[in-house]
């Protein structure tokens, strides 16, 4: 009698899922420099993670001034590097700006399906 095993089942079934896996997860940068961001506008697809990272030598920090979903604003900071990271898991189209330099600095992110 033949002993059946679904280990090597389970091993193709992760396998073909991985790629999957991979093509759903993707990232972009915006950089905020002193009074900034670049670029200033940007599309990216629904599931993105948006990673911002300080450059400049000022405080600056992300909020959302429109778009879908719920409110969302980031530390006021002036260290460099990532200092915040977002995954857009709604399509739209959405207003950003520093509540510090709210003339110079907003951006607009398209995020489509």
């Amino acid at each position: 009698m033949r002993k059946l095993t679904f280990v090597p089942l389970l091993a193709i079934a992760a396998l073909l899922a991985i790629p999957a896996l991979a093509s759903s997860a993707s990232a972009a940068t915006i950089k905020l420099g002193d009074s900034f961001f670049s670029p200033d506008s940007k599309t990216v697809s629904v599931g993105t993670k948006v990673k911002f990272n300080w450059t400049g030598s000022k405080k600056h920090n992300v909020t959302k001034k429109s778009g879908p979903g719920g409110a969302f604003n980031s530390v006021t900071t002036k260290s460099d590097g990532i200092n915040f990271a977002k995954t857009f898991n709604k399509a739209g189209v959405y207003k950003l700006f520093c509540t510090v330099h709210p003339k110079e600095m907003h951006m607009t992110l398209k995020v489509k399906r």
